[in-house]
């Protein structure tokens, strides 16, 4: 009885069905050249030291945040995590150290406001996109605290107010070059009060200890500071609060009105730590820390420990902190143009 054509294999022919049985039985790694070794490459990493760039000074939440996610991880993979703080022009030199990284996942950034969501509107001409680096995930908010000297006459944001409006050419507020959420909040505050805050005297602090410091001596009139670093000079009478540029009181200065109680509830501004990678990161990588990430925001210890920096677990993943980056761009260009 003659063969129908296509029905077996050698002269009769090789069928679809044919090949998927051979598939089958020979493994999808000699009919697919590199798959095996992507999947090994995804399992495999990370194998040698992993560097997270800051592009703001040593002691800020963002930066003590990158700290405690490297140590959880160096823990959990067994390999070096290092922080690496490069402070200065407005986050640009440690964004290009980002952008002109391999993209293996070995170097990558600690992410927060000052290098992403307001970098294109505070730098013009950048020589890169924001967009086009990889955002894997935002793991923690820290709250903004409007601060003046212990002595001060200024008492209420409503004093604030009308102290700035009085002369506002000889107003002082610490500024951290414009890229940096403090800067933010008072952009925000002198935008609800009608004063053009280039006609003000922003004092530049290379972070937000030095904040503290030039606020407490009395070489500006206001500061803006993260919970975290206020926290030990306002108990320590050095600085006062005034109030929090936040939706909620804190737990940690409860006493402290908010923005908006004290009739200013657009100064309320979301201080953020994320984790960013070089352009082309692939998907497994982005993964493999999303995964990590969610595990470390859920451990006690991790949760405690951000607590004592006035931070609190907030994750965001990849797609969802991208486009929080976006709206958030889109409103500082407003306040900032």
């Amino acid at each position: 009885m003659a063969q129908r054509r296509g029905d077996g294999i050698g002269s009769r022919g090789v069928t679809r069905r044919d090949v998927l049985k051979l598939g089958a039985a020979i493994g999808p790694s000699i009919l697919l050249p590199g798959w095996s070794e992507r999947v090994l490459a995804q399992d495999a990493y990370p194998t040698r030291a992993i560097d997270i760039l800051y592009g703001f000074g040593a002691g800020s939440s963002g930066d003590l945040t990158c700290r405690l996610t490297a140590a959880y991880l160096r823990k959990k993979w067994n390999v070096a995590i290092n922080v690496i703080n490069k402070p200065g022009g407005n986050t640009v030199p440690a964004n290009l150290d980002l952008y002109n990284a391999k993209p293996d996942g070995y170097t990558l950034m600690g992410d927060p406001p000052g290098s992403s969501s307001m970098l294109a509107a505070v730098v013009k001409n950048l020589p890169f996109k924001v967009m086009d680096r990889t955002f894997i995930a935002m793991i923690a908010t820290n709250s903004l605290l409007l601060v003046v000297p212990p002595t001060s006459p200024i008492k209420t944001l409503k004093d604030l107010a009308d102290e700035v409006k009085r002369n506002p050419e000889q107003f002082t507020w610490t500024s951290q070059g414009g890229a940096a959420t403090s800067d933010l909040v008072f952009r925000k505050f002198a935008k609800a009060i009608g004063v053009d805050i280039s006609k003000t005297k922003p004092v530049t602090a290379r972070g937000t200890p030095e904040i503290a410091t030039l606020t407490a001596g009395g070489q500006v009139k206001v500061g803006v500071l993260i919970i975290a670093t206020a926290l030990a000079p306002i108990q320590a009478g050095l600085i006062r609060p005034l109030a929090l540029a936040a939706a909620e009181r804190s737990p940690s200065l409860p006493d402290v009105p908010t923005g908006a109680e004290q009739g200013y509830p657009t100064i309320s501004t979301l201080s953020f730590t994320g984790i960013s990678g070089p352009p082309k990161l692939p998907s497994y990588i982005v993964d493999k820390w999303n995964v990590a990430l969610q595990e470390m925001l859920k451990d006690r210890e991790i949760i405690s420990q951000l607590n004592k920096i006035g931070s609190i677990p907030f994750y965001m993943n990849a797609r969802e902190f991208r486009q929080y980056i976006m709206d958030e761009a889109a409103l500082v260009e407003k306040l900032y143009g």
